[in-house]
């Protein structure tokens, strides 16, 4: 467990340090733009290029693992818009930012360092498949059951701005061109080779630190029945859901199935609260969730991987 937690410890060290600096040096959240541009296109894709270049192409094909993740990602959504509908008569649009964000962990800024830290290399590759695919599915999801509200919206459009943002995402670009890399037989080199590794040696640090400063910004959340169970399907259900799939759908090595794990069991990623500020619904709520599902992995990340690492 020492080992774990020695392992742990940084990356939820940064976070703290964010948090400690957003109260100190009190700041607009538009001031976190530039650095979130930094990690978005500039440090954690060459991150997800370089672990997916150095990758076998077979490898790379495991559409049962896709599968049994994604289905994982959206049973959690869909039980979630459910409950909020069924049992707390939430609007529509409202439940299906909730469902955003039980089931929208934050597998870019924490689940690919987290997953390279405490597996090895060798995680990169199905932490990069289970983002690039959860990603499709939730930006999907959300739009389709967030836009069922206005029906007098041309959902051309709408459809047309899911799918552009879904393919000219970074992370998936970078998931493709490492694909045809690793095709190719293609590696960076020279001082090229350095620049891509500053960049990703800088992808963890830069991302949680933001990450923790983010959370501070948000402030003191409010504590209701809806978020308990939208944090309970977060953290406790979601893992659930993903070793179940993965363990007994999916013919994986032990590396893929703790991955498919811990990704699931991250906190509710600040893309949720950015998806709900663009529909303008569970605004507050959607922050609340990350704000609470954070503090919460700081406890259950390190006994979930734990656990992972002996039990396999």
């Amino acid at each position: 467990m020492l080992e774990i937690l020695n392992i742990a410890l940084p990356f939820f060290g940064l976070i703290l340090l964010g948090v400690i600096a957003g109260r100190i040096w009190v700041r607009s959240e538009e001031g976190l733009a530039w650095l979130n541009i930094y990690v978005l296109y500039f440090a954690l894709p060459p991150l997800i290029f370089m672990i997916v270049a150095q990758t076998p192409l077979e490898k790379l094909a495991n559409p049962m693992f896709v599968v049994a993740t994604a289905g994982a990602t959206t049973t959690c959504f869909l039980l979630m818009l459910f409950t909020a509908r069924r049992v707390f008569h939430i609007p529509l649009r409202e439940a299906a930012l909730m469902g955003t964000s039980a089931a929208y962990g934050n597998i870019g800024y924490m689940g690919l360092p987290l997953s390279v830290a405490f597996f090895g290399q060798a995680a990169g590759v199905p932490a990069a498949l289970v983002f690039c695919f959860d990603i499709i599915v939730l930006f999907i999801l959300t739009a389709i059951f967030a836009g069922l509200e206005d029906r007098s919206q041309n959902k051309s459009p709408m459809i047309g701005k899911i799918l552009w943002a879904v393919f000219t995402h970074p992370f998936n670009i970078a998931t493709l061109l490492g694909a045809i890399a690793t095709a190719v037989k293609w590696q960076p080199a020279g001082g090229l080779l350095a620049i891509v590794s500053m960049l990703m040696n800088s992808a963890a640090p830069v991302a949680l630190f933001a990450m923790g400063v983010t959370v501070s910004l948000r402030g003191k959340p409010e504590l209701n029945q809806q978020l308990g169970v939208l944090g309970a399907i977060k953290i406790m259900l979601h893992p659930i859901l993903a070793f179940a799939a993965v363990y007994l759908f999916v013919s994986a090595d032990t590396t893929w199935l703790q991955v498919a794990v811990m990704m699931a069991a991250l906190p509710t990623a600040t893309n949720a609260f950015i998806l709900a500020r663009q529909y303008n619904s569970y605004v507050a709520g959607a922050g609340a969730a990350v704000i609470i599902t954070t503090a919460m992995s700081v406890i259950t990340i390190p006994l979930i991987v734990y656990a992972l690492k002996h039990a396999f």
